[in-house]
């Protein structure tokens, strides 16, 4: 596993320390109402999400990173999460599709930090994973993630249907990913216990 650094964010893989932060960012009214369609979760609905990011990381060598902002260099304001997620089971025809997932707090939204997060993890994906492509599934009314996604070095090629839903279909390329000149990438040792 892997800590991304960029010169404003730290992205580190989950741990079952992260059950308030992830149940306070599904239960942010600007989230609810963007991707939850107004409902909101359970503690036991966040927890099992969270299960569910450590386990991804366990199997897949990736996932989705816990998004910090830097305060004098270190972590200190948890502003959401961006990674890489497998998504084939929803995508039979392409069973090695791997898509970029971002979630931000509103009081994150609005600054950057969606895409220099989303610059880092694609770049940790072609260099790193070597993956050949990374793509994005986003709701036609999320009109931030589109913008955010075409600043990654995203291209839309048009809508498709996603866990039934019809979505904004978007692909990047490591050679047209905007890449972060800064990006550290470290190792985690933490043991995840599952």
């Amino acid at each position: 596993m892997y800590i991304l650094e960029t010169p404003r964010l730290i992205l580190r893989p989950p741990s079952h320390s992260d059950e308030l932060l992830l149940h306070g960012l599904n239960s942010d009214p600007f989230v609810v109402n963007a991707v939850r369609d107004g409902v909101y979760p359970t503690i036991e609905q966040s927890k099992a999400a969270l299960r569910e990011f450590i386990n991804h990381w366990q199997h897949n060598r990736f996932g989705l990173w816990m998004l910090f902002v830097k305060d004098e260099g270190q972590a200190r304001k948890f502003a959401g999460y961006c990674g890489l997620r497998c998504c084939g089971l929803c995508l039979p025809e392409d069973p090695n599709n791997v898509e970029i997932v971002t979630r931000l707090h509103l009081a994150a939204s609005g600054k950057g930090i969606a895409v220099e997060a989303g610059r880092a993890v694609v770049q940790f994906a072609f260099e790193h994973l070597k993956l050949e492509k990374v793509t994005g599934f986003i709701r036609p009314s999320n009109t931030r993630s589109l913008r955010k996604n075409l600043k990654v070095g995203f291209s839309y090629v048009g809508d498709r249907i996603y866990n039934k839903m019809v979505m904004r279909y978007c692909e990047v390329f490591p050679g047209t990913a905007v890449k972060i000149d800064d990006l550290v990438i470290l190792k985690y040792e933490e043991q995840i216990v599952v």
